[in-house]
């Protein structure tokens, strides 16, 4: 943290030199900033510490480029946009500005935010429990004798709150919710040969698997270095085990939990349901408005504006760093390339552990995607490192396992991959220009008028896909890969129609179905009927129950492409506000 103030102290006092500064020398600013002027014309998104999956592909990789800007485009206006439909001081966004609707602005600069990847939340609930068991959990989310962990309460923000719920986020890997997820390796004797490491966010995978599903299989063959991994291995399967088809692509629909991207057979990129990049984009865009009243303290605030999930060592840090930001005036952004990346531990850190024969610890670690460093992106400097994999593994040559390095804290064997994981930070790069404050509102409170909230749009084949499969986790929680689905929109083609569809909807309200309806004529819905469904919608720690509406939908010939804003309007009630980006028409 102090780096961070020293950095962001270096930012405030560069922003405050005179406007008429257009052009700043290297020299004459601190290392991590430069000055930038970019039109929104010239931006676009780029991908996770731009990786270019399809370097021998040009076609392809800039069919994956645009796909990628239109998702972040997406998830940036959803953000903006907050929550009219059931809550209060909950709008009016305007201290975070998205980069491809307005461009970066000279005076523009890059500061890192950084916290650590053990679950804070673990420490929170169990700081009585032996190290043993804590690294147990983040390990597995179980004790190290295999039993569950004490329940805990719904709702940390409330100091009378009494209800008891399994520790979560559920799932294979939900309990390592800072945005870094690892999997643990071990030889038939039970010892550590393998940790794998990783923040990619979900997102990135759907699109990429959407632009050439063979290629998502080579990465995870050559990532994983497990050679035997098939096609078959990737996608949901239906009832009678044959592969679901998502009408968007025509390829078979990819499982984000599929057996080498759970909680053993390996890591590829988050599945815990808090950690995407869409959540991190909508936390930023929540924290950004000031608060009054609201007591001291990072969590205080989180809890406050009700963004994010309390206790964790990530969200109430970037709540509370954005929102110190915008309160001095300034508009923010997730700056390009967005993405959440892991920072390598130091050989400092490394020494914490002692190998048999005396070789160097911090030797084991290998970056397996994305970049130790970045050169400077859109005119602004780069902090910090941009890894998205990483492996750490004893070379085989040296006779021994990861379970051999002994841990001079505990003065025993490494016996948990959290053992490693406690040495990595992670972070995120905020962008910041100065702007104006904004008033303080009070926290968010429930409106006292409730209107439809259109959450998710799905193909109503891809819906049951996910929801027909059931995924085991370890505490016990009956949960379906409807709560690893992603915002990325389904496409659907000028001219198309009768497809049928399903959304998911908070506060439907009535007997009578709601009317579905879209910004313009050009794309009509008719309600077949509604029903309710039991997931954690993306972004979310825990399930909740929801809505469904079934509908088909038609676009005209000469629908407006584009990503498109969906209506849904209780009966009796007038037409409300939009969701953003939930559905995308191609020609």
């Amino acid at each position: 943290m102090k780096k961070l103030i020293i950095i962001f102290i270096s930012l405030i006092t560069i922003m405050s030199c005179k406007e008429s500064e257009k052009k700043a020398t290297k020299s004459s600013v601190e290392p991590e900033i430069l000055m930038a002027d970019i039109d929104p014309s010239e931006f676009m998104f780029r991908t996770p510490a731009l990786q270019q999956d399809f370097s021998n592909d040009p076609q392809k990789q800039s069919t994956l480029n645009a796909a990628w800007h239109v998702n972040l485009t997406g998830f940036t206006n959803q953000g903006i946009a907050g929550n009219p439909w059931n809550a209060t001081n909950a709008t009016g966004i305007t201290n975070y500005f998205n980069p491809a609707i307005t461009g970066i602005p000279s005076g523009s600069a890059n500061v890192p935010i950084e916290w650590n990847a053990l679950p804070g939340r673990i420490i929170y609930y169990y700081p009585d429990l032996p190290k043993n068991d804590q690294f147990a959990i983040a390990d597995t989310g179980l004790l190290a004798n295999g039993s569950r962990p004490a329940q805990i309460t719904s709702n940390a923000c409330d100091p009378k709150d009494t209800t008891m719920i399994p520790f979560g986020p559920y799932g294979p890997r939900g309990f390592q919710d800072e945005y870094c997820e690892w999997v643990v390796r071990r030889n038939p004797q039970g010892k550590i040969i393998r940790i794998d490491f990783t923040c990619e966010n979900p997102e990135y995978w759907n699109t990429l698997w959407n632009v050439d599903p063979n290629k998502v299989l080579e990465l995870y063959q050559s990532t994983l270095e497990i050679p035997s991994i098939t096609m078959e291995d990737l996608y949901i399967k239906d009832q009678s085990g044959n592969g679901v088809v998502d009408p968007s692509t025509g390829n078979y629909l990819y499982n984000p939990l599929n057996n080498y991207n759970n909680g053993s057979g390996g890591a590829m990129h988050l599945t815990s349901t808090p950690n995407t990049i869409q959540t991190e984009i909508g936390l930023g865009t929540s924290a950004s408005l000031q608060r009054k009243d609201y007591g001291s303290g990072n969590d205080a605030l989180l809890c406050c504006g009700t963004f994010g999930q309390t206790r964790r060592n990530s969200d109430p840090t970037i709540g509370g760093s954005v929102n110190h930001y915008a309160g001095l005036g300034m508009n923010v952004t997730l700056a390009n390339p967005p993405g959440l990346y892991i920072q390598k531990p130091t050989d400092s850190d490394f020494k914490k552990f002692k190998t048999p024969d005396g070789t160097d610890p911090a030797s084991f670690w290998t970056t397996m995607r994305g970049q130790e460093t970045l050169e400077d992106v859109d005119g602004l400097k780069m902090p910090g490192n941009y890894i998205l994999h990483a492996k750490y593994e004893v070379p085989e040559n040296l006779g021994y396992t990861i379970s051999d390095l002994v841990n001079t804290a505990t003065g025993n064997n490494v016996n948990w991959g959290s053992e490693i994981a406690q040495l990595i930070d992670m972070h995120i790069i905020a962008t910041a220009y100065k702007s104006s404050v904004q008033p303080a509102m009070e926290c968010v409170g429930t409106a006292s008028t409730v209107y439809a909230e259109p959450l998710q749009l799905f193909y109503s084949d891809v819906f049951n896909g996910y929801n027909n499969t059931s995924i085991p986790n370890p505490a016990g929680f009956a949960m379906t890969a409807l709560s690893n689905s992603t915002y990325v929109t389904p496409k659907v083609k000028q001219g198309t129609s009768n497809l049928n569809m399903t959304l998911t909807v908070d506060g439907l309200t009535g007997n009578t179905p709601p009317s579905v309806t879209f910004d313009g004529n050009d794309l009509k819905a008719q309600v077949i009927n509604t029903g309710t469904v039991s997931y954690a919608v993306p972004g979310n720690s825990y399930p909740g129950t929801y809505q469904t509406v079934n509908i088909t939908l038609s676009a005209t010939a000469n629908a407006k492409t584009g990503l498109r804003k969906v209506y849904v309007t209780n009966s009796g009630q007038a037409q409300f506000e939009p969701m953003e980006a939930l559905l995308y028409i191609i020609n």
